[in-house]
């Protein structure tokens, strides 16, 4: 077995694309690490309201955590729509993203237009049309037809939007009641001025974010923290993956030359065949983590809201993973252009189902339960654990990669074997 480890890491070495491999990407990955980007796809909720360049601008990913979206168009642009809106705003219960069309023309077929292409072309809970005598229905008590709720979808939050709104509205004729049956006229400006005083009294508001359904709660500059570390991955697993595939060449080399024949002639298994290339895979996984290591020496350790020793053997773990699959399914394929492609095809779609792009907690169930099929999921919400303190993030690492890589031994012998047949 220590013959066939040394006589596949001579080849591997010779290889000069391997050492490109070995090299630039731990530097891309600790450059996406110092950067100081902020990652808006994982950032809190919007506590304002959205501004659309136009009435035509989709708002599907404006709920992207599956809050509940609502597209305004505001032909009024008063004081008072202002006001009406931010409420529904600070409530945290809405998104509200306004087009401004109080400087267009509107009439109800364009209004019509816009809500069918929201309901077949869009994605949003409901959409709302003030218009622009929304101020003098408000002021003349007719707070009821002040503006047009429009439903579109079946999300039982339609409730909470429709009671908010009643009461923001009863709020305003309320006081303009009270002020009338005191023989004092007002406008809205009047209305809105007393508003706003009012609110100067209440007592003041405190909003306390709770994780729910077992999450964990990350402030907007541990969120930047761990979007980070899934970019860096994406670079560190291409390393990996075509390391192992390097490795798989050796074998394909071997199966067609012969060598692999000639083993299976000798008293040594499949089994011990297949585990030597394994420690091959980990002697150049390790190879890959020094050099990262040393490129992590110019990054402020702080910034990642871990240890440099956490960090480094999470490089470890997640390359030992993905060099071993991708020599795995290399091996077994046995022909080299279909082996490239199979390694590029894992990197692409591991990625891009663990969340390393992008979040998927708000997706659907069946995504979510692939997710965990991928390595970098686990790895992802390791670095969360570690983020947040959770010592015990390490170990969970260590078992997810011993039972990856142990499947994966079993596999490939098994499959070396079928072949073999």
């Amino acid at each position: 077995m220590i013959t066939m480890i040394r006589t596949s890491l001579k080849l591997l070495l010779r290889t000069k694309l391997l050492w490109l491999f070995l090299i630039i990407a731990p530097i891309l990955s600790v450059l996406i690490l110092k950067s100081k980007t902020e990652y808006t796809a994982f950032a809190e909720s919007a506590k304002e309201i959205v501004e659309l360049k136009s009435p035509d601008e989709k708002i599907a990913y404006n709920g992207g955590k599956g809050e509940y979206t609502v597209k305004v168009y505001d032909a009024s642009g008063s004081g008072l729509s202002d006001k009406l809106l931010n409420e529904l705003v600070e409530t945290g219960l809405f998104v509200v993203c306004r087009a401004n069309m109080s400087n267009a023309e509107v009439t109800d077929v364009s209004i019509d237009e816009h809500i069918k292409l929201d309901a077949y072309e869009d994605r949003m809970g409901a959409a709302i049309y003030i218009p622009a005598d929304f101020d003098e229905k408000v002021t003349a008590g007719d707070a009821g037809n002040a503006l047009q709720v429009f439903i579109l979808s079946d999300d039982e939050r339609e409730e909470a939007l429709i009671s908010e709104l009643d009461l923001q509205l009863s709020v305003m004729t309320g006081i303009m009641d009270t002020y009338k049956s005191y023989g004092v006229e007002m406008d809205a400006d009047d209305l809105l001025e007393k508003m706003l005083d009012a609110e100067e009294e209440f007592p003041e508001k405190h909003t306390v974010t709770v994780a729910g359904g077992g999450g964990a709660l990350l402030t907007s500059e541990q969120n930047d923290q761990k979007s980070k570390m899934g970019y860096a991955f994406v670079f560190m697993t291409l390393a990996s993956v075509f390391c192992g595939f390097f490795v798989a060449y050796t074998s394909i080399t071997e199966q067609k030359n012969g060598v692999l024949t000639r083993i299976g002639l000798s008293k040594a298994s499949m089994l011990s065949y297949f585990a030597s290339k394994i420690v091959t895979v980990f002697i150049l996984s390790v190879m890959l983590t020094a050099v990262e290591a040393v490129c992590s020496l110019v990054l402020d350790m702080e910034d990642l809201g871990m240890a440099r020793s956490e960090f480094i053997l999470m490089i470890f773990l997640m390359g030992l993973i993905f060099s071993s699959i991708s020599m795995f399914v290399g091996t077994v394929m046995g022909e080299v252009m279909s082996a490239s492609m199979a390694s590029f095809t894992i990197w692409v779609v591991s990625a891009l189902l663990s969340g390393c792009y992008f979040p998927i907690e708000f997706s659907g169930k069946a995504l979510k339960t692939l997710s965990y099929m991928m390595p970098q999921k686990w790895f992802i919400d390791g670095t969360e654990m570690l983020i947040l303190g959770d010592g015990t993030a390490l170990s969970m690492l260590i078992c997810i990669t011993a039972a990856y890589v142990l499947a994966t031994l079993s596999l490939g012998s098994l499959g070396l074997k079928v072949r073999k047949a």
